[in-house]
């Protein structure tokens, strides 16, 4: 799957993330461990709930760390695309 900026990431039903201490785990609806996430990641994670594109997303994002949209909108663009390849986001495509 291939994530536009304009296409808007959603979590997978049964895809759940969590925090335990500082590390942020990701599972897969089977309930299967994937991968721990930096805070970073992980706020991509929290920020994929079907409500705001993937450039929203990466505002936010950018606006957090005080960098550039631009900066951070390829690095969130290939993180989506990794975390719907391993079956954990869908996106929905903004029809205009």
């Amino acid at each position: 799957m291939s994530f536009r900026a304009d296409g808007i990431p959603r979590r997978r039903e049964g895809a759940d993330g969590q925090r335990f201490g500082e590390d942020f785990v990701v599972m897969d609806p089977e309930g299967r461990t994937l991968r721990g996430l930096n805070e970073t990641a992980a706020r991509v994670w929290e920020l994929s709930d079907g409500s705001r594109t993937a450039r929203d997303i990466a505002g936010v994002v950018a606006h957090e760390y005080g960098v550039e949209v631009e900066r951070v909108l390829g690095d969130c663009l290939r993180f989506l695309e990794w975390l719907a390849g391993r079956g954990l986001l869908d996106a929905e495509e903004v029809l205009r």
